[in-house]
């Protein structure tokens, strides 16, 4: 790990129980380290201004220690130069199943990242209409998507989430289909019309998993320079719950109502509203575009 490192923690994530980790979790760190440069979020968005600090006070590697949206939020306050290393320590952890570490030990995860082999690895880019109504963008790390997901993503963040991610994303689910809404889409891939009509969800995946742990593009890569892009067609309630396990397994590409597609650049627009989440937070509304930056960060792996 170079010398130069700072660990932003976020105590609230998986529940509250990072914040009863980090002190073993910084303790084996110190004893490679000597004392840490760290801080604790205290909010919303407040990882993202201690990265941009962080970064600005001359620290080179950036540590997130928390969930997905953790990472994301560290992220979006850093530059190309700095390294980024995470510590999984979540409800989901979705992105840490695509990178191979999710289920690690303490001291696995503190030998990975003092031993700090880097990968540079593709981000995504969503431009958006934030809630107020202007124009708002944001870099996402796993997947962003729209529509029946984003909805689910706002009811999970409002749970204690403590019965784990799978379990808390799949009541979500089963809780958002009481007001299950199908978006009128038209999408554009590179370009090209890929699909018009009515969609329950349209992924943009630069990592396999979403959602705690469906497998929703079982051949994404992080460092390919193109998205997994899948598109669910209009589903009723009884469609959704018939299915919903052949995402968890990564077998729904074969149903007739999903369609895939790989790209760089892809614009939705609708005659609605339909809200976009990207790692599991909750951002805006359409119009948007998605775009694929190649190998735009250096990743402790």
């Amino acid at each position: 790990m170079m010398a130069r490192t700072y660990f932003i923690v976020n105590p609230r994530s998986a529940s509250g129980q990072t914040a009863k980790r980090w002190p073993a979790i910084k303790q084996a760190f110190e004893a490679a380290l000597g004392p840490l440069d760290f801080a604790l979020t205290e909010g919303p968005g407040h990882a993202t201004r201690l990265a941009l600090l962080a970064q600005a006070q001359g620290f080179e590697t950036i540590v997130a220690v928390g969930g997905d949206g953790t990472l994301h939020e560290v992220l979006n306050g850093i530059s190309e130069q700095a390294v980024l290393g995470y510590y999984p320590s979540g409800t989901g952890q979705d992105f840490s199943q695509t990178m191979g570490i999710a289920g690690q030990t303490m001291a696995d995860h503190v030998k990975r990242l003092l031993k700090g082999e880097q990968k540079r690895i593709d981000v995504g880019l969503v431009t958006y209409r934030s809630p107020a109504g202007g124009e708002t963008a944001r870099k996402f790390i796993n997947v962003s998507s729209l529509g029946f997901s984003a909805h689910v993503v706002q009811r999970v963040n409002r749970s204690s989430k403590r019965l784990g991610g799978k379990m808390t994303f799949l009541l979500g689910v089963l809780r958002s289909l009481l007001l299950l809404k199908n978006h009128q889409l038209r999408i554009e891939v590179d370009g090209a019309e890929f699909f018009n009509g009515r969609s329950l969800i349209v992924t943009m995946a630069n990592g396999r998993f979403f959602g705690g742990s469906m497998m929703i593009a079982p051949g994404a890569e992080v460092d390919d320079g193109l998205f997994e892009v899948v598109v669910v067609a209009e589903m009723g309630r009884l469609e959704v719950l018939l299915n919903i396990g052949s995402i968890y397994a990564g077998r729904h590409l074969t149903h007739p109502k999903i369609k895939l597609v790989r790209g760089r650049e892809i614009t939705v627009s609708s005659p609605e509203t339909a809200w976009i989440e990207a790692d599991g937070e909750l951002l805006g509304v359409t119009e948007a575009k998605f775009q694929l930056l190649r190998q735009a960060v250096a990743f402790i792996v």
